[in-house]
């Protein structure tokens, strides 16, 4: 019975197809295809978006909008690169043109979540939370350029190493190491003098 179960799953993960076969469908005109990429993705573009944008509701409209853009573009993609990597790049310079966008109406980026704190007077806590570590980066981010902040946001938080990010970004790794080091020295700066206690977050290496 087990071996069976096996064949059955073995088979089931070769029938399973990959994305450049989904892209294939979809270029096809197969819109299930793309429905089962969207399923496939929603996930990891998601989570690039909030992190980037802060904010849960224009992290869901920056994804929709991405998808938008992914099955309008999606005869331009280029099998040099890994799927992911294009959609990265897509997914990207939708949430820089939506930072860059908000910070032109708004210096501030006022949808940044706050640090709020729980604790009761001179209590301290020697262990970060996430929501905590969340807020704070929403906070101190907000002096970051657009593009500095996606790139700390896909190093840091989606460990995508530097060489990655240039491809999705289309810029030299050198550009991404310049960017991320100006990105954690800025970020240490706004630490040290708005939340000291987290001073050893992010420390430029």
């Amino acid at each position: 019975m087990g071996a069976t179960l096996h064949m059955m799953r073995t088979s089931h993960e070769q029938m399973e197809p990959d994305d450049r076969q989904l892209v294939e469908s979809i270029i096809a005109g197969d819109s299930a295809a793309f429905e089962t990429l969207v399923r496939r993705k929603t996930s990891k573009v998601y989570s690039l978006c909030y992190r980037v944008i802060g904010n849960a509701e224009d992290a869901k409209d920056i994804a929709q909008l991405s998808f938008i853009k992914l099955w309008e573009n999606v005869g331009k993609y280029d099998p040099q690169y890994t799927f992911d990597t294009w959609l990265y790049r897509m997914v990207t310079n939708v949430a820089i043109d939506f930072l860059r966008s908000k910070q032109s109406r708004d210096a501030a980026v006022s949808s940044n979540l706050r640090l709020v704190k729980t604790a009761s007077e001179g209590e301290q806590t020697l262990s970060l939370q996430r929501k905590e570590i969340e807020s704070v980066f929403a906070d101190v981010s907000s002096v970051l350029s657009p593009k500095q902040k996606t790139i700390f946001v896909m190093r840091e938080m989606e460990d995508l190493p530097s060489v990655e990010i240039s491809k999705i970004l289309g810029c030299r790794e050198s550009t991404v190491r310049n960017h991320l080091f100006n990105a954690r020295k800025l970020m240490q700066e706004q630490l040290r003098k708005r939340f000291p206690e987290y001073a050893n977050l992010w420390r430029t290496r």
